[in-house]
């Protein structure tokens, strides 16, 4: 496996990233039994909404791989095998082997029930040193992940690595609203009473951490500059939550700027 290309220049706004790798793993880890309740309780089940639009934009690729980076508890893996039986590999990589421990069960059910085809593989490994060969996936997708690596430019340099010529790169992720009523009511949720919730039926740590980790992402300008500079085409942008969400798509393109 070839070396990944280096880092490009870094977005204009400095990003304050997590302490480590493993101070997040370990965070994921102790709420992993409660996430999916969370994620639903919190978002008024709008992150099922969101996933669905991400699912809608997989490529059809024959005998293709498909690889779900911060997979987390296997959300959109799960929906890929059951809307992309065309592929023929799914792999949910992350870095919190709780929460996969969580994702491999509700995939044994599925397969089971017969939801889905396709077993899955599920591995532990880091965005920042993707373990796949170059070129090795169709798709590539990220779910409120790609805020929690601590070298977000290291993440994005791999995805360009291992994806094919054509391949298509989904990023889900919150950003902070610009500015009016939306911004203000925003930044008061996420600071005040997301963390209380977090409290009364997980931990406060992981759900103060959540409005940090997006104060310190990029812009979305940021994140276009980025994908540009690993020559990345977006085709796609959907905001959710007046911008407080966004889903874009990427398509890697050879020399094209």
């Amino acid at each position: 496996m070839s070396s990944a290309p280096s880092p490009t220049s870094a977005p204009s706004t400095p990003m304050t990233r997590p302490d480590s790798e493993s101070s997040v793993a370990s965070m994921f880890d102790r709420i992993a039994g409660r996430y999916d309740f969370l994620n639903r309780t919190l978002s008024a089940r709008q992150d099922v909404r969101w996933r669905k639009h991400l699912i809608d934009l997989i490529p059809y690729r024959p005998q293709g791989t498909f690889l779900d980076m911060a997979t987390g508890t296997g959300d959109v893996i799960l929906a890929a095998a059951a809307s992309h039986q065309e592929y023929a590999d799914f792999i949910g990589a992350d870095i919190s082997t709780g929460m996969m421990k969580h994702g491999a069960d509700k995939a044994n059910y599925q397969l089971k029930s017969g939801m889905i085809k396709h077993a899955l593989t599920w591995r532990t490994m880091s965005a920042e040193n993707i373990l796949l060969e170059d070129q090795s996936c169709d798709c590539v997708s990220i779910s409120f992940g790609l805020r929690n690596v601590v070298y977000k430019a290291n993440a994005l340099n791999e995805f360009s690595r291992v994806l094919k010529n054509g391949g298509v790169l989904l990023i889900l992720e919150f950003f902070t609203p610009q500015g009016g009523i939306m911004s203000r009511l925003f930044q008061f949720y996420f600071h005040y009473i997301l963390p209380i919730i977090g409290r009364l039926f997980s931990e406060k740590e992981a759900y103060s951490y959540l409005p940090k980790s997006v104060a310190s992402f990029y812009t979305p300008s940021e994140l276009r500059e980025e994908l540009r500079n690993r020559n990345f085409r977006i085709d796609v942008e959907k905001n959710f939550l007046f911008g407080a969400c966004r889903l874009v798509r990427a398509r890697k393109i050879d020399n094209v700027f």
